[in-house]
């Protein structure tokens, strides 16, 4: 397969975390019964919707989750050395997770990586909003135009395109993609 010519343009590269640059650990099926979520929607969107009370115990159980899930990460393949291979190219790279920070940090010094820029639920509204790309790229003082987002969801794909950047989905199936993206990968 070639290589598409745009690809030799980017000069920044964002990455989701979990099942992109780890291996999936989170059981969001059994998060969504434990919390009354329907399959399929957001559970970051669905707590916001609820009452104070109700939203922080559902944050607080989404946090351990998170916690539980970062002790136990595991790097995707060629993860580890795709991130340390764009930082000898002097790439810069950003993390954008609905993580909250915590996790990140455990999940980061597990793997042994650094990035520029995390952007968690915390400091932008969450995927498929724009906001957290757009976030990131003001950090780093990068533009849209000349960005990769790589992610594993749909999400992911919807937030790099409505913020302007190429997607690419980490597809670990076998079989088409699941989701509509300017490049895909297995790993």
């Amino acid at each position: 397969m070639s290589k598409p010519e745009w690809l030799a343009r980017i000069d920044t590269v964002l990455f989701d975390l979990d099942g992109t640059l780890t291996l999936p650990v989170l059981d969001f099926p059994a998060m969504r019964a434990a919390l009354g979520i329907p399959d399929g929607e957001s559970i970051t969107h669905a707590l916001m919707r609820r009452a104070d009370a109700e939203r922080d115990a559902g944050f607080a159980y989404i946090r351990q989750c998170e916690l539980e899930a970062a002790r136990n990460t595991r790097a995707s393949p060629g993860a580890v050395e795709f991130v340390n291979w764009l930082h000898g190219r002097g790439t810069p790279t950003g993390i954008i997770t609905r993580n909250f920070r915590e996790a990140v940090d455990i999940t980061l010094k597990i793997l042994g990586l650094r990035f520029e820029v995390v952007i968690t639920r915390d400091c932008a509204p969450p995927k498929p909003a724009p906001d957290p790309i757009h976030e990131a790229l003001r950090r780093l003082g990068r533009d849209a135009a000349t960005t990769l987002m790589v992610g594993d969801y749909h999400d992911d794909m919807q937030a790099g395109k409505a913020a302007g950047t190429f997607t690419c989905l980490v597809n670990h199936d076998p079989g088409p993609p699941r989701f509509e993206a300017d490049l895909h990968v297995r790993h």
